[in-house]
């Protein structure tokens, strides 16, 4: 059969909407750039937002993608995984595409783990991209073939060093970006707060918070805000290439996570665009993304105290914030799509696994 796209694209990217979700971003940042590279014309898109809501077009969509495209990408999440991963290998028996998983987040090996049987379908894929490296190493050890590194990326207007100043007053300002849940740590991150006022005995720091608030979460988090508004306001959503603009004012970014399915956050290359250290939990692959004393302080999890600790140590210390200003502005060119996107477009380009190096 004829194919119409050099690439036909699987996923998640809002339904058109303000998106804010890690998959969204992810889906959203790849297809931009492919289309930038290989042309509008070249690019094919089966929207997976809201599928259950139109399960006979979304299932005409998805089979169009494998039947008029040379190179088929999915990104699922763990629960569209589940469901399409076994879809579009089946499909791919009758049109023998290249089939490329981009894996979202860090939720694969666990999986895998728990529910083998998948592994037979996750080598049916000519490749997958993973964000990390540590992340690679745990597939290969379940069986896992044909694996390379697609970290995360944007394409944000990065600060130059001569746009960061030592800040040096009293009172500071940190924030958290990301998605709003308990998973997240958001708790943690506003008693750290808390605990670290009570220690320089005044309101010295107080937190924003940015990102999309989940409806099963929003009773939660709308009481929390209210019974700490002394030190903690809720700011919305920005606009996922309009990060720097919003965070190069911040003295730190708060990610005190444990989340189950976390794989390399987007916020951690928002706050490297934009000169800002790191506070975050020793989690999953954090400590692959985050250099604990070059990028940031990593801790423990669940632990307000050693956020608190960390957090005024770089208050107490604002040489050594700066120092890490400056490292993860330096950082950040290694997440800028043109090196990041490289392996994937020489995939693309040459059509065998061989031709990623």
């Amino acid at each position: 059969m004829k194919t119409k796209w050099k690439i036909g694209i699987w996923g998640q990217s809002g339904g058109g909407g303000k998106i804010a979700d890690g998959q969204a971003v992810r889906t959203t940042i790849i297809k931009e750039e492919l289309i930038n590279k290989y042309g509008e014309d070249q690019v094919g898109f089966a929207d997976t937002f809201q599928w259950k809501k139109k399960v006979w077009t979304f299932f005409i969509d998805s089979v169009r993608i494998i039947a008029k495209s040379e190179n088929v990408i999915i990104l699922p999440a763990d629960n569209g995984f589940k469901v399409f991963a076994p879809m579009i290998v089946f499909f791919n028996k009758i049109f023998r595409r290249k089939l490329i998983y981009v894996v979202i987040g860090g939720f694969l090996p666990e999986l895998l783990r728990k529910k083998p049987f998948y592994i037979k379908i996750v080598n049916q894929f000519d490749v997958l991209f993973v964000q990390t490296n540590t992340l690679r190493k745990d597939l290969e050890e379940i069986g896992i073939k044909n694996i390379h590194i697609l970290s995360n990326l944007k394409r944000l207007n990065t600060l130059k060093p001569e746009d960061l100043q030592m800040k040096t007053e009293q009172k500071v300002k940190v924030c958290v970006f990301s998605r709003l849940n308990q998973e997240k740590g958001i708790e943690d991150a506003i008693e750290a707060v808390k605990i670290a006022n009570q220690k320089l005995n005044g309101r010295f720091i107080t937190i924003d918070l940015y990102g999309l608030l989940p409806n099963a979460y929003k009773e939660w988090f709308e009481q929390l805000i209210r019974e700490n508004s002394d030190i903690a306001e809720y700011k919305g959503i920005v606009y996922y290439n309009k990060t720097v603009e919003t965070l190069r004012d911040y003295f730190a970014l708060l990610f005190p996570t444990y989340y189950y399915g976390e794989g390399f956050p987007g916020n951690v290359v928002d706050a490297y665009n934009s000169g800002l250290p790191i506070i975050a939990t020793d989690w999953l692959y954090n400590a692959d993304v985050i250099k604990d004393g070059r990028n940031g302080i990593l801790v423990p999890v669940k632990d307000p105290n050693a956020i608190a600790e960390a957090l005024l140590k770089l208050y107490g210390d604002r040489r050594l914030a700066m120092e890490i200003s400056l490292n993860n502005l330096s950082e950040s060119r290694n997440y800028h799509p043109d090196k990041v996107m490289a392996e994937l477009y020489a995939f693309l380009d040459k059509g065998t696994c061989e031709a990623v190096k």
